[in-house]
Parts: structure tokens; C-alpha cells; sequence
């Protein structure tokens, strides 16, 4: 190009235009940052398709690329809007079909004159038809349970369908060589995009905040929970005392209006009901012979027993299957108590109370006014106190059991009991994943945790800690730390929002002393996709098979617990065939021999490179077995954990 040429250009709408799209892919990049479904992505493909086109017209000047181009741009818009909406899939599909029909129509034009005698303006009007079914997808578009793309495509259409059919009309009346529409027309049309990306930081921003303050709500009502059973533990060893106190704890966090809770009595097939509180009629037929009297309902409610399968509650004993009716009267499952109005529902949610995948019993809430539901969130919110619930019921039982056994094992067998419970049984494994693990008390109950957790088919969430100190303490700290993470691992956001998540449910609620140290990673099981933050725990260690070498990645931080407005930051990073990544604690690698030695970084990455074609269960006991053999007779003071994956593209 001359220098002539390079000054029409500066001259020529290109700037300007570039200038707009710049703007938006810049906001577009701001929001990929976050962004685990890809609509950045494919809004900065727009933009770049959209650049490039401008940059090929203003310097290689072609007959009919602005048309053709166009289509192909609408085109892209109606994937955009239409694609997230699932019942428009058909009429998409016919949309773009249309336009890549007349896109060859049109280049069959220019190259080998057919259709000659079709006017220009008569494709372009295909881009007013394509603007206009964006808007009127736009209207028809119900508004449910969304995800960040349709919710984006629900909050802008109104303001691409706007430009873009401007864009199109003035594209057919002026042409696209008028001046007008080139330095103006053209520009303006492209500001849809940054105004789009805006929509979505304040999308990303709402969610984000709705995200914090559900889960700070759930943790909120976890330590509630907590607090009230803790409370009745100080003053009673009544079954029935410790059952009424989380029976209230959920009646309070869920809105509800009465609730119930019934164990299971292994011996005798039945269910016997142990706590009562608040106003709860019975969801089923009561028997004819008892009077139709509030006191008597209530009477026979707190004792009721029933056969595992009988009615509603013997149900989901039986089953295992929670019951979550918003609207009891349209629900075919509930049969009326009776016609007066202290019997009747309004709305009712059961679930099991489970141990090990053991039932052990069920709690069930209801709300009895009229036109008062319990919703999705309240149902999530129940299901989680229930479990969290169950764990401190069990290891009430536990204890009674160890403390009827021996009458005084006491901190340190509650303390293993629990962390026997939050421990995996059994680590998944998957065709392209595999997953090993070992943890080892330095005496008889451990500080650290360790854990994997199924967010979707397609991605796991691996997690190891170590939290200061020992005994009961430390294990109903990692029980909140494990039931803060199976709350809020499955979401979009990025692992590092997840620790920042877990701190801020933590900071407050325990001691100074008992901080803990987190180490995570978010895995795609597919295409070894990894993301990795780091709560001041030891760094995560990455073989890697193609250069034969481990990398050491680590984030400096400050542990869960210390600070709650901390922002922790993540590392992203791709294990492919062969590589593998080990979380450990610092009983690990400051192990000591009987000559005061460290095992040390240094030998674990070499025990992992050494048997690095190893299966991940295969690894974890070849440093298992390296490091007592490093150790010796020598006493150790911290609990030793592993956790291996490893990639099998």
C-alpha cells in the first residue's frame, strides 16, 4: 500500500468503525474473565468476524462483499438470540437456512449473472426479516430458570433487533455506497454490541450478588442450625431434646409454618415420630375413630407411628425419595385430613434423613396459609439443613453409643467418627480421569480433609485442607467447609469464587485458632481443562509427560477463615495425556527421619515422575510406601494426604 492509500483509509469510516467494535470486545473480554458458558466467546467472535469484514473491505474493495457479508453478520445475531431459546430451535434452524440460501443466490448472481433480473434491495430485505424475527423471538421468549446466555439474549434483543433493523432499512433505501450510511449508519449499528456487553457485566454482576447472598443466607442458616442443636447438646442427652431443636431450626430457616421428625426403628419396619413443633396437620387421611379436635390432631402427630411404605412419611422412609409439593391441592400424592380448616396445607416438603446412604429417619415441613408456597430456594435451603442436620444427629447417636460402650472415649472418638463420615468411601473414577487418595492421622485424629465432588457429568471439583488444630473443633470445622463446598460447587462461576464463597461462610463463625488451609481444583473430565486456587496451602504439583518434568504452581493467599473480604485468584491450566496433578498437605513434605531430614517437595515430585505410568491408586501407594520408608521408626506431628489425578486423553 502507498502512503496515499494509507491516509484514504484513516479518512475512510473504517476508524470509526473499529473504534465501536474495540470498545464492545474490550467490555466482551472484561466479561469472558468470569464467564464458564462461552457467550463472551462467541460475542468476541462476532466482533472479530465483524473487524476483519471492514478491514477486507476498506483495503481489497470487493462487489458485493457488504451484502453477503451482512447476511452472514444477521445470521450470526440470530444464533446469538434465538440459540438459547430451545423451543425456537426449529425456527432458527429455517432462519439461518434462509439466509445461506440467499447468500448463494447472491454470489451466484455476481459470478454467473443468474437471477439478474432480482433487485438488489430484494436480499437485503432478508436482513429486515432476520431483525424483525429477533424481535419477535424477543417477545415471545417466557422468562423461567435461566442461564447467563439466555438471560443476556432476554435483556438485549430489544437493542440489537432495534439497530439491526435500522441497519438493514437504511442499507435498502440508501445503499451501501452512500456516504451517510458508511460514516454513520454503519458505526451506530455496531454500538448494539457495546451496549450488549454492558448488559451483560450488570447480568454477571446481579448473578454474582443473587450467588452471595443465597449462599450466605444457607451458611447463615447452617450456623444457625448448628447453633440451636449445639445449644440443646449443652443441656441435654435427650434424643427427643436434640431431634425438637434442628425440627425448630428448620421450621425457622425454611418459613415454614410446623414440622415434624420421625426415625426409623430397624427392628420392627417402622417409623416413629420424635419431634413436633408448630402447626402441622397431617398430610393424609387420619382414622375415623379419632376426634376431629385441634388437641387431639396435635396428640396423635406426636406420637404417631407408622409401618416403612404407610402414608407420606413411611413413603420417603422407604424410598429415600424426597417429596417437594409447593401446591398440596393440586398434587395428587396428598389426600385431605378432613374438611375443617386447621387440617389443611397449603404447601409441604419431605426429605430422608440419611447416614452413608443409610436412612435413618425423615423430617418433613409444611405451610398452612392459604396461598403461601415454599419455593425452589426454600427447597434447596431445606434439603441442605437436613443433611448438615442428620450428620450432627448421627454423630450424636455416636456418641451416645461410644459413651454407653465405655462410658468416657470422648473428644477423640466423636472427632473420628466425624471425619470417618465427611472422608470419601469411594473416589469416582472416569474414561479419561483417573483419581487416587490417601490420608494418614499423625495420631489417631486428623486435621486434614480431603474431597471430590461430581458438580456435573462433565466436571469434578477436587479439594484438600488442613485445619488447624485437633479434636472436635477441627472436625465440625471441616463438616462446614465440606457442606459449604457441596453447596456452591455447583455453579458456573470460576473456582477461585467458590474459595472466596467458602471464606466468607467461615470468617466469623470459628476461632482465630482454628484457620484452615484449602487447596482446589475444578477438572472437565473430557478435555482436561483445569482451574486451581489456593487458600495459603501448599502448592499443586503437575507432572507433565511430554517434557518429562513438574511444574510447581502456586498462589500466595491467606487461609479460610482469617479474612472475609479476601479475594482469592485462580490459575488456569490444561493436563493433557499423561500429565498429572497432586494436591498434598504439609505433613507430606516436612515429614521427618530419625536425622531430623525432610522428605520434601524435591522427593515427592520425583516419587511421582518415577512411577508416572502408574494408575492414580497405584501412585498414592508407591508415596505412601517411600515415605515410611524415608520415615522410619521416626514419630510424626502432622497428618500425611494425597490426592492424584490423572489425565488419559
Amino acid at each position: 500500500m502507498t502512503f496515499n492509500t494509507y491516509i484514504q483509509v484513516i479518512a475512510s469510516p473504517l476508524p470509526a468503525r473499529l473504534l465501536v467494535l474495540a470498545c464492545a470486545a474490550a467490555i466482551f473480554y472484561a466479561l469472558r474473565r468470569k464467564d464458564t458458558e462461552g457467550r463472551a466467546g462467541a460475542y468476541i467472535a462476532l466482533i472479530g468476524f465483524l473487524a476483519a469484514r471492514n478491514l477486507l473491505t476498506a483495503v481489497i474493495p470487493l462487489p458485493g462483499l457488504d451484502p453477503v457479508s451482512d447476511l452472514l453478520y444477521f445470521a450470526f445475531v440470530l444464533y446469538l438470540f434465538i440459540g438459547p431459546n430451545p423451543r425456537a430451535r426449529l425456527k432458527l434452524w429455517a432462519a439461518l437456512a434462509v439466509n445461506l440460501a440467499v447468500i448463494s443466490l447472491y454470489v451466484a448472481r455476481m459470478v454467473a449473472g443468474i437471477a439478474k433480473g432480482v433487485p438488489e434491495r430484494a436480499f437485503i430485505l432478508v436482513l429486515v426479516a432476520d431483525a424483525l424475527a429477533i424481535a419477535i423471538n424477543g417477545f415471545a421468549a417466557v422468562r423461567g430458570k435461566e442461564t447467563g446466555a439466555k438471560t443476556l439474549a432476554s435483556d438485549a434483543w430489544a437493542i440489537a433487533a432495534v439497530a439491526l433493523f435500522f441497519h438493514a432499512v437504511l442499507a435498502s433505501t440508501l445503499g451501501y455506497g452512500n456516504e451517510a450510511f458508511e460514516r454513520l449508519v454503519v458505526p451506530f449499528s455496531y454500538a448494539w454490541l457495546a451496549l450488549a456487553a454492558l448488559v451483560g457485566l450488570r447480568i454477571q454482576d446481579d448473578e454474582t450478588l443473587a450467588a452471595v447472598s443465597y449462599y450466605e443466607e444457607s451458611i447463615d442458616s447452617l450456623y444457625n442450625l448448628s447453633f440451636r442443636v449445639g445449644t440443646v447438646l449443652k443441656g441435654s442427652f435427650s434424643t427427643e431434646d436434640v431431634l425438637g431443636g434442628m425440627n425448630e431450626a428448620m421450621i425457622a430457616e425454611t418459613g415454614a409454618d410446623g414440622g415434624t421428625i420421625y426415625l426409623v426403628d430397624e427392628f420392627d419396619d417402622i417409623i416413629v415420630a420424635k419431634a413436633y413443633s408448630g402447626n402441622f396437620p397431617p398430610p393424609f387421611p387420619l382414622p375415623e375413630s379419632l376426634p376431629r379436635k385441634s388437641a387431639r390432631v396435635e396428640s396423635y402427630m406426636r406420637h404417631a407411628q407408622f409401618i416403612l411404605g404407610e402414608t407420606i412419611f413411611g413413603e420417603v422412609a422407604k424410598t429415600g425419595k424426597n417429596i417437594f409439593a409447593p401446591d398440596v391441592a393440586a398434587d395428587s400424592r396428598f389426600s385431605p385430613a378432613g374438611e375443617e380448616d386447621f387440617l389443611r396445607l397449603s404447601s409441604f416438603m419431605a426429605v430422608p434423613l440419611m447416614v452413608e446412604e443409610k436412612i435413618i429417619g425423615v423430617s418433613a415441613v409444611a405451610k398452612i396459609r392459604p396461598g403461601e408456597q415454599f419455593d425452589e430456594k426454600d427447597f434447596d435451603r431445606y434439603k441442605l439443613l437436613a443433611n448438615f442436620g442428620t450428620l450432627s444427629v448421627s454423630n450424636f447417636f455416636s456418641f451416645l453409643a461410644a459413651n454407653e460402650r465405655s462410658g468416657i472415649e470422648h473428644s477423640a472418638g466423636i472427632a473420628a467418627e466425624i471425619q470417618r463420615t465427611i472422608i470419601p468411601k469411594k473416589l469416582p473414577q472416569f474414561p479419561r480421569l483417573g483419581i487416587g487418595a490417601f490420608t494418614t492421622p499423625a495420631r489417631g485424629v486428623s486435621g486434614d480433609y480431603y474431597d471430590v465432588i461430581r458438580t456435573r457429568e462433565d466436571r469434578i471439583v477436587g479439594v484438600i485442607g488442613d485445619v488447624a488444630g485437633k479434636g472436635v473443633s477441627a472436625a465440625l470445622i471441616m463438616v462446614m467447609i465440606r457442606s459449604i463446598l457441596h453447596l456452591i460447587t455447583n455453579t458456573n462461576k470460576d473456582i477461585a469464587t467458590v474459595l472466596d464463597w467458602v471464606n466468607r461462610g467461615i470468617t466469623g463463625k470459628i476461632d482465630m485458632d482454628h484457620y484452615a488451609t484449602l487447596g482446589i481444583v475444578a477438572i472437565d473430565v473430557e478435555t482436561g481443562i483445569m482451574e486451581y486456587a489456593n487458600a495459603s496451602h501448599q502448592p499443586l504439583l503437575v507432572y507433565r509427560r511430554y517434557t518429562d518434568t513438574i511444574e510447581t504452581i502456586d498462589i500466595k493467599s491467606v487461609p479460610i477463615g482469617v479474612e472475609r473480604n479476601t479475594e482469592y485468584q485462580r490459575k488456569a491450566l490444561r493436563l493433557n495425556d499423561g500429565d498429572i496433578a497432586v494436591l498434598y498437605t504439609d505433613g507430606i513434605v516436612e515429614a521427618m527421619n530419625d536425622q531430623g531430614k525432610q522428605f520434601s517437595r524435591k522427593s515427592l515430585s520425583q516419587t511421582i515422575a518415577k512411577n508416572r505410568d502408574l494408575a492414580p491408586k497405584e501412585i498414592v501407594a508407591k508415596i505412601r510406601n517411600e515415605l515410611a520408608s524415608f520415615i522410619g521408626a521416626a514419630r510424626q506431628h502432622d497428618d500425611q494426604t494425597v490426592l492424584v489425578f490423572k489425565m488419559k486423553l
